[in-house]
């Protein structure tokens, strides 16, 4: 029986810690005449506590100076926590930030002291900054509330005398659209755009909406509109003197009085006066209230001594309150303990799935606050993040199809988009879309095909040829792309029943020395990293030998579940062989490996040619006695003169980097011995779906959430500060013991950039690599960067496929306009492989020279600072470097030459065809698909999206797209509510639409395989062999039940007639409400669809 442990709500946590007595003499100093007071041996996040306590108490704003802004940044996020989201402004500029961004943040700062009630938050640094006046603000604005009045060409005449630019949607401050009777404005002071409905002159809504989805979030009854105010003609003074009236906490006022100019403190007279010293301290101060609180301990990841600490905190009376980072790290922690202090002890506990920045301990009051993430050194998250300012290119055109743009036509091949038309059929207007083919060639589609149609996507930089219709080279050359597919598909199902016959060694369950090492990992598992790992585990205590493939980006944590595979294999008293491809690599996994497990009794060994021979035989000599526990190397593994004692789990760094024999050697030691293969190039799930069955595979699809997000800035080389940034940012890295990487595109530019960085940074020490030089020459080079032999390595893309340097987290990438998207990616992905901070500097020409385009494609990856954060689209052409890793580089040339989605569907029925055909017996239980047709709706009423409500035909067609590939209803009330919500009320033409896509849906569920409605009956088609299933019988039962219908069946097909009926609008609605009820009682898939129609 799973026990229930007691998780504590935070109001339980927060009434404890205001219970303590330095918050009673806190309150007496409040309601006195006392103006000011000293607070020491404040620790931890018992400061967040202080202030969200003055806030609830005073209701009156509160003011907020600290010393350092990381402390700060987590000071706020804390007290969003204790007191609740959205009570904390916070002015802490980034470094990085533009001027013009400072401005904003200021305005935004005055704006929120006009409002009043907020705490605010400064570092010393920033408490000098000039604010606007609140009268500024108050007469410049313009004010809305629904339900009043509005002159609606005032109101737009004011946007554009006050600087509002108009554009087609609105994505940055400043912006303004006008669509109908809605009006969308991002002002510079709310952290969402507006949209304002106004009718007749009237405030009808006011919504806050998202500029990545444009989609309105939350119902605002009043909003005012400020537009950007700078200049000589504003009043303005220094921060701290608009809090004259509130109440002001410090962070230890002699330290922070050391970093500004004036006795600013001295001078001022605020509401009450805190002066807050962390710090434990025996030291007297003149009106000070003690606190009695210490910082929690370091525990240097050990479970032991943790656990020491709590059962000597619970003997010694102590309430104590756990903090972890959501349910998951909740129960790991829960039944660590439990092993370690037992049952008892641990239901002592109080648990919460959510954490503070800092643990402490009240030692007078006896309470202890601990955080799951100090006990491990893991990173905690921010969980209250500043919005960003949005410039760049956004996900949804990265999408959107684009008149020119390159399409492929599942039947007809490779076009181009000419965007949509209007004709008339039988004389109802409908909408088409326009294909352009070679030789002049022209394919108009309807709408009920719109899903045949896909964005062409193939490797960066690949220009495809454009198919002629009427000839049979695209049909030949999808067949000869399944052959190819089904060459090697074939192939890999055969390797995985031969194995599936073999017996291999049967791993024990997870103990203590396991879980510990488990949840000492400095990042929070991911979903996906959590059930690669369970199924690894499955893999591993199962007596069939294990055969797993896992798939993830750079950083996703692939390394991490080797590990834990590894230790849970040393524990078992088995030895574990790591091989990868090149010597570097295996030195860099040697550290990785070396430095997770230096708590743990597990020695671990390196084999390459760098490593001494006389060495080289020791640990040769040691490995067959058994006494080397992992041993991580290159080709060099599979030599003869390597034997082991007792092999019991291969891990594969990157196969598809190895030669014939190498793999050929592989395949023999493969055969009875758990084999763990690592890939660093996603695929896509279709595949990972398709292939179940055929290969244990596990995909890592997101990045660790508390992995601190890459700074990505661009920096343009004609800025004056252009050479002060370069230098600051390097010098940066280095003060913080860090490497540096610059890379330049062309080799012929390596000497410029480093005559240019000698001259700069004359002290440090840097060196040059480049694909010219020879393999042995790269290495030695990487291998001293690795070691930490110089600072800067400037260096050719090679380095993008290259080896994890966590000491390197500033990485410059010159006239990066010349780079795809993907490789941007991938070579920021070099930095921010630790808990640092890391920085990417994308260095670029003068902005007239590349072009407005060119800036947007950067500013979308400048603005996707996380790891794997939305540009999915951009790297497809990472999936696409996947499949050629997998199965063969032939299989790149023939995704560029049909297309990757066409690609992934060709694939996808290579594979089905042979588990029907070849390897049927093998794949006898496996549940058969149905497969998925696509219903043609036709109906003699006008049913599009017109042009005066859209404009765009790029955002029409995408609209037809989504509503045509629906898998259920609530997708089309989506679109409707969007529809509604961008656009405005619907017309009748959009009502029609919205109605055809119901009845395709649930036509396709039914077993329909066309529609036809007019005004005198509808007219369907079922498909083949439906006849002779239950669901016809089902369908002719519900038909025969309604008396308004009469129906004529021949064939396989059937003609309805409703009575009373005149109007082919009131025929498709009524055979709506036929198929809802038909749909209700069976689904011709019975819930199961192939992935492509």
């Amino acid at each position: 029986m799973k026990v229930k442990y007691w998780s504590v709500r935070i109001t339980v946590l927060k009434e404890r810690i205001l219970n303590i007595d330095g918050f009673k003499k806190l309150n007496d100093f409040l309601f006195s005449d006392a103006e000011r007071v000293n607070l020491k041996n404040v620790a931890g996040s018992l400061f967040s506590f202080i202030v969200a306590f003055l806030f609830e108490k005073l209701r009156d704003n509160v003011f907020v100076v600290v010393q350092d802004e990381e402390f700060g940044r987590k000071i706020a996020d804390d007290i969003n926590f204790i007191a609740g989201e959205d009570v904390v402004f916070e002015f802490i500029p980034d470094e990085d930030m533009l001027v013009d961004d400072i401005d904003v943040m200021k305005l935004k700062l005055s704006f929120e002291i006009f409002r009043g009630r907020k705490i605010f938050l400064t570092t010393a640094k920033h408490i000098q900054e000039r604010i606007l006046v609140s009268k500024e603000i108050n007469s410049m604005s313009f004010r809305l509330r629904v339900g009043e009045k509005v002159d609606y060409d005032e109101f737009i005449s004011y946007l554009i005398s006050n600087g509002f630019e108009k554009k087609r949607y609105v994505e940055a401050r400043g912006d303004y659209s006008i669509r109908g009777s809605i009006i969308d404005v991002f002002g510079f002071t709310g952290e969402l755009p507006l949209r304002i409905e106004i009718f007749d002159n009237e405030v009808v809504s006011i919504r806050e909406f998202d500029v990545f989805t444009q989609r309105s979030i939350r119902l605002l009854s009043e909003a005012i509109v400020v537009p950007k105010l700078n200049g000589t003609g504003f009043e303005a003074v220094e921060m701290y003197k608009m809090f004259s009236d509130s109440v002001c906490v410090i962070e230890d006022i002699e330290l922070i009085s050391r970093e500004i100019d004036e006795d600013v403190f001295g001078e001022m007279k605020f509401k009450k006066f805190i002066n807050v010293v962390r710090f434990a301290t025996d030291e007297i101060y003149e009106d000070e209230i003690d606190f009695f609180a210490k910082r929690q301990p370091f525990f240097n990841s050990s479970m032991t001594l943790f656990s020491d600490e709590i059962y000597k905190l619970l003997k010694d009376g102590y309430e104590v309150f756990l903090l972890c980072e959501g349910e998951e790290q909740m129960s790991r922690m829960r039944e660590l303990l439990e092993e370690i202090l037992g049952f008892e002890n641990v239901m002592m506990l109080r648990f919460y799935p959510r954490s503070l920045n800092f643990g402490f301990i009240g030692m007078r009051d006896k309470v202890a606050v601990l955080t799951e993430h100090e006990v491990f050194n893991r990173v905690k998250p921010r969980n209250f993040l500043k919005s960003r300012k949005f410039r760049g290119i956004t996900l949804h055109e990265l999408n959107m199809l684009k008149p020119g743009d390159y399409v492929v036509h599942i039947d007809f091949g490779i076009g181009r988009f000419a965007g949509l038309q209007r004709i008339k059929i039988n004389g109802v207007e409908q909408e088409v879309v326009r294909l352009e083919y070679a030789d002049d060639g022209v394919l108009y589609v309807n709408l009920n095909y719109i899903n045949r149609i896909k964005k062409y996507r193939g490797e960066e930089g690949v220009v495809p040829k454009l198919n002629r219709l009427g000839s049979n080279e695209w049909e030949k050359l999808k067949e000869k792309t399944k052959d190819s597919i089904k060459k090697f598909a074939r192939d890999l199902i055969w390797l995985y029943a031969k194995r599936s016959y073999v017996k291999g060694f049967k791993f024990s369950p997870d103990n203590i020395l396991q879980k510990e090492m488990e949840a000492s990992f400095i990042y929070e598992d991911t979903p996906d990293q959590r059930k690669a790992t369970i199924e690894v585990k499955q893999d591993m205590e199962s007596d069939k030998p294990m055969d797993r493939l896992i798939c993830g980006d750079v950083g996703f944590g692939k390394t991490e579940v080797a590990i834990r595979a590894s230790f849970k294999a040393v524990l078992d008293k088995k030895q574990v062989a790591v091989l990868v491809p090149t010597t570097i690599l295996a030195h860099q996994h040697y550290k990785t490996f070396s430095e997770r497990l230096k708590n743990y009794p597990v020695r671990i060994e390196v084999l390459s040619r760098l490593v001494p021979k006389g060495k080289q035989l020791k640990i040769i000599d040691d490995l067959a006695k058994g006494e080397v526990d992992i041993i991580i190397g290159t080709h060099r593994l599979l030599s003869n003169d390597v034997k082991f004692k007792d092999l019991g789990l291969l891990i594969i760094d990157e196969e598809h980097r190895f030669g014939v024999e190498a793999k050929e050697k592989l395949r023999k030691i493969k055969v009875n011995v758990d084999t763990l293969t690592l890939s660093a190039t996603p695929i896509p799930r279709t595949l990972y779906f398709s292939l179940m069955g055929a290969r244990d595979m596990s995909i890592i699809n997101t990045p660790p959430p508390n992995r601190l997000p890459i700074i990505t800035k661009i920096i343009s080389i004609d800025s004056p500060k252009f050479k002060d940034i370069v230098k600051e940012a390097i010098y940066h890295e280095i003060s913080r013991g860090g490497q540096v990487y610059f890379v330049v595109d062309k080799i012929s530019e390596i000497e410029l950039i480093a005559k240019f960085l000698r001259e700069m940074i004359p002290d440090l020490r840097f060196d040059v690599v480049h694909g010219k030089m020879k393999p042995s020459a790269i290495e030695k080079v990487m291998l001293k960067f690795l070691d930490g032999k110089f600072d800067l390595l400037i260096s050719t893309k090679i380095i993008e496929a290259g080896i994890d340097i966590p000491n390197v987290n500033t990485i410059f990438i010159y006239n990066a306009h010349t780079f795809g998207l993907a490789e941007i990616y991938q070579l920021r992905g070099r930095v921010g492989r630790s808990n640092r901070q890391a920085y990417a500097y994308l260095l670029i020409p003068p902005v007239e020279v590349i072009g407005t385009n060119a800036i947007r494609r950067l500013l979308a990856i400048e603005e996707f600072t996380e790891l794997g954060s939305g540009l999915n689209l951009a790297l497809k052409d990472m999936e696409i470097r996947g499949i050629g890793n997998l199965f063969g580089k032939e299989q790149t040339g023939f995704i560029n030459s049909v297309g990757f989605d066409v690609y992934c569907r060709i694939l996808e029925e290579a594979v089905a065809e042979l588990k029907e055909q070849e390897f049927k017996d093998m794949f006898r239980d496996e549940k058969k698909m149905k497969k998925k047709f696509d219903a043609v709706v036709s109906v003699d009423i006008s049913a599009f999206i017109p042009e005066y409500y859209v404009d765009s035909d790029s955002e029409r067609f995408e609209f037809y797209q989504r509503l045509y590939e629906t898998k259920d209803f609530e997708t089309i009330d989506q679109i409707r509510d969007e529809l509604e919500d961008r656009f405005g009320k619907l017309p009748e033409e959009v009502e029609n639409l919205l109605c055809v896509s119901k009845i395709k849906f649930l036509a396709e569920k039914v077993g329909i395989q066309r529609v036809e409605i007019s005004r005198e009956a509808v007219r369907i088609v079922l498909i083949e062999g439906i006849l002779n299933e239950v669901s016809f019988k089902t369908l002719i039962d519900v038909l025969s039940k309604s008396a308004s219908v009469k129906f004529e069946k021949k064939g396989n097909e059937l003609s309805l007639k409703f009575k009373g009926s005149s109007s082919a609008k009131q025929n498709m609605l009524r055979f709506l409400d036929i198929l809802e009820e038909l749909s209700g009682n069976f689904s011709y898939y019975e819930g199961n669809f192939t992935t492509y129609p």
